[in-house]
């Protein structure tokens, strides 16, 4: 087994579990092509994907992780929420949340759509949703070890909630529209996807055609969350967060449990 190849069956062991994955000499990707690859990897041992996140889709972001493109990560289908559910304590040891759009599609996308235009991939998306993903990595925190490795653990995948949502329209309404983020007995936190690149909607060409590229099955009901509005805020174990999309008429809202 190569060294890559382990790495990638430790990350999965732990996928699931508490477990922090301590990366040997040599193991860590060193560009995003090799990151790409270990995702790949993990993917293929973790089976079913029902959603995907898609990171590093503000400019600052890609910076300060000193990568050059945005990337995806591929959402694992227990790891899928509705509105109003709890997360279980063992999927989330990072308890982090951004506010962000989730694209659903309405129809299978298959290598014949490589060439999709963004017209096209309007028509192809049923709704729009609210949603709150969670962050998570099975290395010791977030970034531990730098943009590459976060890249290469699934892209920091760790659970993503979806709410109420409604037909796209023109996804320019959603860019200057509020979004609100709001934490039991804290203040309300406000944002707007006019940080991310071209917008809420603006990532996901690139991410269609990059994700076909590398194989994977783009399926209708399937869900693209696209980039954080609102930042990343560390929520206390049982507090109720609740995301508001106005643009949209969104709502989701979700709790962390408390640790056994």
């Amino acid at each position: 087994m190569s060294e890559h190849e382990a790495l990638a069956a430790r990350i999965a062991a732990a996928f699931d579990t508490t477990e922090v994955v301590e990366p040997r000499p040599g193991e860590l990707p060193t560009d995003q092509d090799a990151s790409e690859r270990l995702v790949d990897a993990i993917v293929a041992r973790l089976g079913g994907v029902e959603a995907y996140k898609l990171g590093a889709t503000i400019a600052a972001v890609r910076a300060n992780l000193g990568v050059s493109r945005q990337f995806f990560g591929p959402i694992p289908g227990n790891r899928v929420f509705a509105d109003g559910e709890e997360v279980p304590a063992h999927l989330a040891r990072q308890r982090g949340v951004e506010c962000e759009y989730a694209f659903k599609l309405s129809r299978d996308l298959t290598p014949a759509d490589a060439g999709i235009d963004r017209a096209g991939l309007l028509a192809a998306i049923g709704s729009v949703h609210a949603s709150i993903e969670i962050p998570g990595s099975r290395f010791s925190g977030l970034g531990a070890h730098g943009g590459f490795a976060l890249i290469g653990d699934t892209g920091a995948v760790g659970s993503l909630v979806v709410g109420s949502g409604e037909a796209v329209g023109d996804p320019a309404r959603l860019d200057e529209a509020p979004v609100i983020l709001e934490v039991e007995g804290a203040e309300p936190f406000t944002g707007n996807a006019s940080v991310i690149d071209g917008g809420a909607f603006g990532p996901l060409l690139a991410f269609v055609q990059t994700a076909l590229a590398r194989g994977y099955s783009l399926k209708a009901g399937q869900v693209i969350a696209s980039g954080s509005c609102t930042g990343y805020i560390e929520v206390p174990a049982g507090k109720l967060v609740t995301a508001r999309f106005p643009a949209i008429n969104g709502v989701v809202t979700m709790r962390f449990a408390e640790p056994a």
